[in-house]
Order: structure tokens, then C-alpha cells, then sequence
């Protein structure tokens, strides 16, 4: 019955991991359209920065649930 509940418990984390990482996915890539169609030079940068950030995490997000280890 504990492994069932382990079992569960880890599926909703990797579902949870990977709706995370597809969410942060989209708003990086809106993030960044707006960088690129900004005319300001500062709040280009600072949109870059961000969008990257997001797509970078979204990367680590969706590549979670693969890495085979379990938290429980």
C-alpha cells in the first residue's frame, strides 16, 4: 500500500515538474517577443535576461522527471 502511494506521489510530481516546465516554456518565448519587439534598449536587455532565464528553467523543469532518481 506504501509503494502505491509512492508510486502516485511521484507521478504527480512529475506531472506537476512538467506542466511547470512547459508553462515557463510559453512565458519565456512571450518574454522574449517582447524583448525583440521593444524599442527601448534597457528594457530590451532586461526582457532578454528574463526570457532566457525562463527558458533555461523550463529546460531543467522538464528534463526532472527523466532523471530517474525518486525523491520519496
Amino acid at each position: 500500500m506504501k509503494d502505491q502511494h509512492t508510486s502516485i506521489a511521484n507521478r504527480f510530481l512529475q506531472v506537476s515538474n512538467y506542466s511547470e516546465g512547459l508553462t515557463s516554456l510559453l512565458a519565456g518565448t512571450y518574454v522574449l517577443s517582447l524583448a525583440i519587439a521593444n524599442k527601448n534598449l534597457a528594457l530590451r536587455i532586461a526582457l532578454g535576461v528574463a526570457g532566457g532565464y525562463l527558458i533555461l528553467r523550463s529546460g531543467s523543469k522538464l528534463n526532472s522527471g527523466s532523471t530517474g532518481k525518486e525523491p520519496f
